[in-house]
């Protein structure tokens, strides 16, 4: 049997996966009525279309990461499942496609990935069969992981009262908004030179207009008249500032995803946002 992780909480875990890293996003399909379908929470077979590098249209699924043995993770290690998590090599050693954000996700702790772990191990079991992807199943090599070291830090002095809060909102902001707003240079592989500037776009849905992810760094392109409060209301609401409208349908803000972090957290990831270095990068708008 899979031996126990050494650190980390189930607590934890089950609000970095359905909170911060927002997992039934891809993992939990959506029934007709185009709700998520919780009698299938985090039982995988979602399907995403993109088109790879060499205009091949790929069609990847979202994996079963219940407790079901076969079709879930009751047979993987944990060391099996950090590896997936943080490397996109799965129990086969198949490559996984980026479209999981295994590179920015191997920013995460040990103990929050520990978490992560120990949560998955007590999702019920779903015996939900999960495709291969489509037409290629194995990208090889996976793609490599973010450097820290290059994810930009807030501009406020270290001196300054909400540093820390926003260094803490780095955190979490790469983990759960850098893969999604950050152009790429290669598949996997984002332009770091632009980082949290938007202009990634998305082609999930075969035949639905293309989706481009807006700029996040307060440049004029970009979020330069949001307050910290005007983030906040967004994450929260998934609401435009001002107008009301709702986020491209790609966006998992609101209250049951990334509106439930804590105020703490929020706070803290909107201050991050608030204090980048700008980057001239758009505007962008859905379906652009």
């Amino acid at each position: 049997m899979p031996s126990p992780t050494d650190d980390g909480t189930v607590a934890r875990g089950e609000y970095l996966v359905d909170h911060v890293l927002v997992c039934g996003v891809c993992h939990t399909p959506n029934g007709a009525d185009g709700q998520p379908d919780m009698t299938k929470y985090l039982a995988g077979s979602r399907s995403y279309d993109f088109t790879d590098t060499d205009g091949t249209i790929i069609t990847v699924n979202a994996e079963n990461l219940t407790s079901h043995d076969p079709e879930g993770l009751h047979a993987w290690s944990d060391d099996q499942i950090r590896t997936a998590i943080t490397s996109g090599i799965d129990d086969e050693h198949i490559a996984m496609y980026p479209i999981m954000p295994y590179p920015e996700y191997a920013l995460l702790s040990h103990a929050d990935i520990s978490s992560i772990i120990r949560y998955l191990r007590s999702v019920p079991p779903n015996d939900n069969v999960v495709a291969a992807d489509y037409p290629h199943f194995d990208q090889n090599p996976p793609a490599p992981p973010v450097s820290d070291a290059r994810i930009p830090h807030s501009t406020l002095p270290a001196s300054d009262p909400a540093y820390a809060a926003a260094e803490r909102g780095r955190y979490l902001a790469s983990a759960a908004c850098l893969n999604c707003h950050t152009e790429q240079i290669t598949d996997g592989v984002p332009d770091l030179t632009k980082a949290f500037a938007g202009g990634k776009k998305y082609t999930f849905i075969r035949g639905a207009p293309v989706q481009t992810s807006t700029n996040l760094t307060p440049d004029a392109t970009g979020l330069s008249t949001w307050s910290v409060d005007d983030i906040v209301q967004t994450l929260k609401t998934n609401a435009d500032k001002g107008t009301g409208r709702a986020l491209c349908n790609t966006h998992p803000g609101g209250a049951d995803r990334l509106g439930a972090m804590t105020d703490g957290d929020v706070r803290d990831v909107a201050t991050y946002l608030h204090t980048l270095p700008p980057v001239v990068n758009g505007p962008f708008q859905c379906g652009q």
